[in-house]
């Protein structure tokens, strides 16, 4: 029954976008891409959680290269927010509180369809030129209603008639990092770069002064001194308990490390407390706890002042790695191709190659449809420990990871090279 209600909600919106894209006046792929722009005004729509913000920022970059005498404001979520709104070239973030109305009970709610207004009001007050949807239908929803006369995006992920320009196919077509994926929607509205010019800019973020000094605060009232090179600790993952480490894996590793004399810092959001409470209970209570007690700046300083990160498939890993701090990154139902560190020497991927993985599915909860998580209890302490070490004393490994590694099942792989793919524009 859920799933009927749900078809013919979305079969309803797919009827009003139709006729809202007729009654919009100009013709569709007027302008020619890449050669005939001038924009004054850009919008970029990217909503989703912490580290979907921070990997579009590399498309941020490269967009404010392209154009940097125009203005571009971001649409982010509450949490990505404060990502976006240090950065040099960002004009404005416009914040979307309003969740996914392409959700049946989403929309049931008044106010989100109050919330939803009000922001789609602001966003035509600003008068776009151009508009980039990073973020499937309701990004493509969104750029229509923004008034931008041309809006780009996958043409798989688009609802009919909201776009004028699109990419074919969409997001999970092919094996690509979530951030390549950015710069691609971003690249179709810029001329072409010269030859041998190509580069893939990188993750880009800022630190204020004063986190940094309520981080510093807040260790000192710890016991930890300023210049302690800390290992931090990031044991949540969103979307399900298959993204997770083990619990009695952490507390291990805990252990070692205290063994070592090295620091370590729990960290992560208020909804990651009761797993945190659960691994300092199983014997890691000598390291810090700072769950649930930073702001989104605060966890940027914190993560900033880290020797080694250590984390499963989560937003804060691709923060740390944004920092440029050595990065051991735990996977197990996630492909580390698409969500594992992006492009940047200082990462290990820790992951044990199974026939049945990786599972994940952006459209499900990450749990194990097998009920035992196996690709994660295989990720052994000892593995994890070793990498940690090897970056603690300077010798940690990076490189390309290939296909015999992977079928070989190794537990301790290299971070990804990656490469930007072809790009063609349908008009």
């Amino acid at each position: 029954m859920k799933r009927l209600v749900r078809q013919a909600y979305r079969r309803i919106i797919w009827c009003v976008f139709v006729l809202l894209s007729l009654c919009r006046s100009g013709a569709r792929g007027e302008v020619e891409l890449g050669t005939a722009l001038h924009p004054r005004r850009i919008l970029v729509l990217r909503l989703g959680l912490l580290g979907d913000g921070a990997l579009l920022t590399p498309a941020l970059r490269r967009l404010h290269d392209a154009y940097p005498d125009a203005e571009i404001d971001v649409l982010a979520t509450p949490i990505q927010a404060p990502l976006f709104e240090p950065l040099p070239s960002v004009e404005r973030v416009h914040v979307w509180t309003a969740g996914d109305l392409l959700e049946p009970r989403r929309a049931l709610r008044v106010g989100a369809w109050r919330a939803a207004a009000a922001t789609v009001r602001a966003l035509r007050e600003r008068r776009f030129d151009l508009a980039i949807s990073c973020y499937g239908a309701l990004g493509s929803a969104i750029a229509l209603l923004s008034g931008a006369p041309v809006r780009i995006g996958y043409a798989g992920e688009a609802l009919p008639g909201t776009l004028t320009h699109t990419l074919p196919g969409g997001r999970f077509d092919r094996p690509w990092h979530a951030a390549q994926y950015n710069l691609a929607v971003v690249e179709a509205a810029l001329p072409p770069l010269p030859v041998g010019e190509a580069t893939l800019p990188q993750i880009q973020l800022a630190i204020a002064p004063e986190a940094r000094l309520a981080v510093d605060v807040m260790l000192r009232a710890a016991g930890v001194a300023g210049d302690a090179r800390l290992v931090v600790l990031l044991p949540g993952a969103t979307n399900g308990a298959a993204k997770r480490w083990p619990v009695v894996y952490w507390a291990e590793l805990v252990r070692r490390l205290r063994a070592d004399g090295v620091p370590t810092v729990l960290a992560g959001g208020p909804e990651e407390r009761d797993l945190v409470a659960e691994i300092r209970a199983c014997g890691a209570r000598d390291a810090v706890d700072l769950t649930g007690k930073t702001s989104v700046p605060e966890l940027l300083a914190t993560l900033e002042r880290a020797g080694v990160v250590v984390s499963g498939d989560s937003g804060p890993m691709h923060l740390a790695v944004g920092l440029g701090r050595p990065t051991v990154a735990i996977h197990g139902p996630t492909d580390p191709r698409i969500d594992g560190p992006y492009n940047l020497s200082k990462a290990t991927v820790v992951r044990h190659h199974l026939a049945c993985s990786p599972c994940y599915r952006l459209d499900a909860v990450a749990d194990c449809p097998l009920g035992h998580t196996l690709c994660q209890w295989l990720n052994t302490p000892d593995t994890v420990y070793r990498a940690v070490r090897a970056w603690l004393t300077g010798a940690g490994e990076t490189g390309a990871i290939t296909q015999a590694e992977r079928d070989a099942g190794s537990g301790l792989s290299r971070s990804f090279a990656w490469q930007f793919p072809d790009v063609r524009l349908d008009p």
